[in-house]
């Protein structure tokens, strides 16, 4: 049941993605694009797109800082998960982009932190880049830059 429920989750974030074969989705390409606050505007703007099925504890444009409060998936209701994202640069670069998924789980009625499996924390940070990556070439074809 714990593959099929991270098979899921992997499922769920790269939902209406492309295809992720590249560890650099954007073909090595170094546009830059910023919001008002000076983050890249394509990685924030997919971060909160990736990251909206789950309640939201802090978003913080300047900082480029995302945090998830804890939140069962699907039907698992013995374990949760908190994901951070942060937004390090104003750049469009793969280096710009850092993820961490945290894990606890129940026993014995009382929350515990277990090991993530890393493959999500990787597989979260390849959906954000691939819909940035969709987000400008979208405003590319769009004629904004």
């Amino acid at each position: 049941m714990k593959k099929h429920f991270l098979a899921g989750l992997a499922v769920v974030l790269v939902i209406c993605s492309c295809s992720l074969s590249s560890l650099n989705p954007f073909g090595g390409e170094e546009k830059k694009a910023e919001n008002e606050t000076g983050v890249n505007h394509y990685l924030w703007q997919a971060s909160l797109d990736k990251l909206s099925f789950m309640p939201l504890a802090t978003v913080d444009a300047t900082s480029g800082l995302i945090v998830t409060d804890w939140a069962a998936m699907g039907d698992v209701k013995n374990e949760q998960f908190k994901i951070n994202v942060q937004v390090l640069s104003k750049e469009l670069r793969v280096e710009c982009l850092k993820v961490s998924v945290f894990k606890r789980v129940l026993e014995k009625g009382q929350w515990v932190d277990a090991e993530p499996d890393e493959r999500l924390s990787r597989e979260t940070e390849k959906a954000i880049l691939v819909k940035a990556r969709q987000l400008y070439r979208n405003d590319l074809a769009a004629g904004a830059e």
